[in-house]
């Protein structure tokens, strides 16, 4: 008897094996969440008798994404990812994949069908403004070092072409490490500004951050006041080259980046113009508690919802603020996240859990350049510029609100107004881009990288200048 049972789960197996449904290529499913639709595509390749996979998230500019644990056969397809922390469960059913993908705690219809490559074509987003060559102006690779680190960064030189001197930029970038076209979700927006600027007479130089494509050196040790010390070494790269008039350099900056330009601009080092688009004015924690209410607003939640997030994360930022060490802080988070739970109603026998989970997801966000950037309040730098600024802002920006920051920074410029030219975008948001929300989730299905209208002010601007 135990024999035939041996022999009958052999024949099962093979049975099983030999139907399995071969996976190989590529399907394509719409997942739709809190309104919107994002295009995913799942590429599956079998490799010495394992399956292994990738996604794209191409209207989020996030290509090949590793899956893990990829498991199929003739009835089920699953595969987890751990950068997204997501998982995906379907069943077989021809050339369409049923099933359910996870993230975050909840679970969401997506079905996925066969696509032949040539389907494939053209469903990555769609950017216009990429600049393609040929170029009329001289592109240089070039390096510049942060002495007193002894960083050397890498960037790009864009110049008109010819004999002469001509007014220069630097470019800065917004937070998180970035590249020196500033690439996000599938957008270049230095490249079309450096492109646009260098065209009409401008040298611009952008650049890789540090530790960020082929510059050196470590961002995640990096606090705002070492970001604007690379930003110094550019400056003085431009002050060196024969094509940059010593009289006309400026700085561009875009959100944290604009923060940078108001240091930079307080500091001097012969700036003769400012450019801050989207950049804070108000206190950080001011303007991150803003931040919140704004985002988790157009979210669709309730308006308990977005009161609950708010004031919980404004009391820790309030207590990073005052603390006078990481302990301090992170035994002060424990009794705002008990009083939310609290006020959510949530059974006291679940908080241990909840508030382990809360407590680690901040932690892992309050870094220590997190927290020195929290600290700062940007208005006394502000106070200090004394040369012209031009500053930008969206009407639809959720992360540097335009009344919050537009308003106070009018404040700081009274008596020397002349010095301010400012302006607010109706419908664009903190990328610049014409939006209808202005939600996050919004910038990669948005095809325009940076709209000509600002583009075309900055430029007004800096020929004032000269």
């Amino acid at each position: 008897m135990k024999s035939k049972f041996c022999i009958l789960a052999l024949l099962i197996f093979i049975n099983f094996n030999s139907f399995s449904q071969d996976i190989a290529g590529s399907w394509k499913g719409d997942l739709k969440v809190m309104g919107q639709t994002i295009p995913l595509i799942t590429h599956f390749e079998e490799v010495d008798g394992e399956w292994t996979g990738t996604m794209d998230s191409p209207n989020q500019g996030a290509m090949g994404i590793p899956m893990k644990k990829v498991l199929a056969n003739q009835l089920m397809v699953s595969f987890e990812m751990s950068v997204m922390n997501a998982s995906y469960d379907g069943v077989m059913q021809g050339d369409e994949i049923k099933g359910n993908f996870s993230q975050g705690g909840m679970k969401f219809p997506l079905d996925l069908k066969r696509v032949t490559s040539g389907e494939l074509e053209g469903l990555g987003p769609k950017r216009p403004q990429t600049p393609v060559g040929p170029f009329d102006y001289d592109a240089v690779e070039v390096g510049f070092e942060n002495p007193s680190e002894n960083i050397k960064l890498a960037g790009t030189l864009t110049k008109p072409k010819g004999e002469g001197k001509f007014p220069a930029v630097i470019l800065v970038t917004g937070s998180g490490p970035h590249n020196r076209d500033h690439e996000m979700v599938g957008h270049k927006p230095f490249w079309v500004m450096a492109d646009y600027l260098t065209k009409n007479g401008i040298v611009v130089l952008r650049y890789d951050e540090r530790g960020v494509g082929e510059s050196n050196g470590n961002f995640s040790t990096a606090n705002i006041e070492d970001l604007k010390n690379d930003v110094v070494s550019g400056i003085e790269f431009l002050k060196k080259h024969p094509s940059v008039n010593l009289e006309k350099i400026g700085v561009v900056g875009h959100s944290e980046g604009g923060l940078i330009t108001w240091i930079l601009g307080s500091e001097g080092h012969d700036l003769s113009f400012l450019v801050s688009l989207a950049g804070p004015v108000v206190p950080i924690k001011d303007l991150m508690t803003k931040q919140t209410e704004e985002i988790v607003k157009v979210s669709g939640a309730s308006e308990f919802l977005v009161k609950l997030e708010t004031n919980q994360n404004r009391k820790i930022y309030q207590a990073v603020i005052d603390s006078k060490s990481d302990e301090e802080w992170k035994a002060a988070l424990k009794p705002i996240f008990e009083a939310s739970l609290k006020e959510q109603n949530i059974p006291e026998s679940q908080w241990p859990n909840a508030i382990i989970r809360y407590q680690e997801a901040y932690e892992r966000q309050l870094t220590p350049s997190m927290i020195y950037f929290l600290k700062m309040n940007p208005e006394n730098y502000i106070k200090e510029i004394d040369v012209p600024v031009f500053a930008g802002f969206g009407s639809k920006d959720l992360q540097v609100v335009a009344s919050q920051n537009g308003n106070r920074l009018i404040e700081w410029f009274e008596g020397k107004s002349d010095l301010l030219t400012l302006k607010v975008y109706d419908n664009l948001n903190h990328l610049f881009q014409t939006a209808k929300t202005g939600g996050i989730n919004e910038y990669g299905a948005i095809e325009e990288s940076f709209n000509e209208k600002v583009l075309l002010d900055i430029l007004e601007f800096i020929k004032k200048q000269y």
